[in-house]
């Protein structure tokens, strides 16, 4: 009969305690994974805010050359338009003196 205790053999010892480190183990590298992959995800969603501010910025840049460009030849159109006045207006200074005469 039974005195109501398990009894394991001992060949049947180092066996377990294998299988017993064998899935500590398995379980500590299934909970790095499960890290190493929401640190993947973490860093996958900063590069793509990251890539989408550099495009975003780069549109800004390409916006504002633009403008700058305008900016530019507005100037040098205000800049003709003003050498011309100048010397429409030298012209009648001139005019002005010669009648005066």
């Amino acid at each position: 009969m039974s005195d109501g205790t398990i009894k394991v053999p001992t060949w049947a010892l180092p066996i377990g305690a294998a299988a017993l480190s064998g899935a500590m183990v398995w379980g500590a590298s299934q909970a790095q994974a499960q890290a190493t992959q929401e640190e993947v995800d973490r860093i996958e969603a900063a590069v793509v805010s990251v890539v989408e501010e550099a495009q975003a910025t780069g549109k800004l840049a390409a916006v504002n050359a633009t403008k700058i460009e305008a900016i530019v030849d507005s100037l040098a159109e205000q800049s003709e338009t003003a050498k011309a006045s100048d010397q429409k207006l030298q012209q009648l200074i001139e005019i002005m003196l010669k009648n005066q005469n």
